[in-house]
């Protein structure tokens, strides 16, 4: 299996679920709702390292710098454009 970060998933990731973590750059966890649609823009091959019991994300030092770059780029409420990051 290998490890896959937030900017690997990205283009997979719905918009509702962008715009959530753009919203929400300084989380450290990550909500179950949120984490289960990170999984779902996963393929079998790719995991999540880090999700705890309660089924939360626990955000690595590089997918909080992604998403604080993406949240400081992009405003909250307009769409990422298409082949960003």
């Amino acid at each position: 299996m290998n490890s896959t970060s937030i900017e690997g998933l990205w283009t997979r990731l719905d918009p509702k679920t962008q715009e959530w973590l753009r919203a929400h750059p300084g989380s450290v966890i990550l909500p179950r709702s949120v984490t289960e649609a990170l999984v779902r823009a996963g393929d079998q091959q790719d995991t999540l390292e880090g999700v705890d019991q309660h089924g939360q994300f626990l955000l690595s030092p590089q997918d909080s710098s992604f998403l604080k770059s993406m949240a400081a780029s992009t405003p909250v409420d307009h769409p990422v454009p298409p082949g960003r990051p």
